[in-house]
């Protein structure tokens, strides 16, 4: 950003520089009223001929600029979305493990106490 500003003020500086010259030159050459006012307007219509093109120029960059940094943009939310549905489906199997691995431990362990109660319940009748 700052090297776009400097360029932009070195371009505003060229041209209020070449037409305070151009104007100071016409001023002090020594020529009839009528010739140096054809020559101030020819001057002018030379820097207005210049900022035109200046202007278009600057315009052009521009929308590249910002159809690049568009293409970028669409790019990186791509990425961000394929990853997030990764790691969101990655999160759902390590859910679905756990999940899984509870279930699992429960049922094990209802399964121990049945059998602990079952064991109980015999040595009870054998006493």
């Amino acid at each position: 950003m700052t090297t776009n500003n400097r360029n932009k003020d070195l371009l505003i500086g060229a041209v209020v520089g070449t037409v305070l010259g151009a104007v100071t030159a016409l001023l002090f050459a020594p020529k009839s009223g009528k010739e140096l006012r054809t020559d101030i307007a020819d001057g002018v219509q030379q820097v207005s001929t210049k900022t035109q093109q200046a202007a278009e120029s600057i315009a052009d960059k521009t929308k590249q600029l910002a159809g690049t940094l568009n293409e970028k943009t669409q790019l990186a939310a791509q990425t961000v979305s394929r990853h997030t549905s990764e790691w969101s489906e990655k999160a759902k199997e390590t859910a679905l493990s756990w999940k899984n691995k509870a279930s699992l431990s429960i049922t094990e362990g209802t399964t121990e106490s049945t059998e602990n109660e079952l064991t109980t319940q015999d040595e009870s009748k054998v006493s």
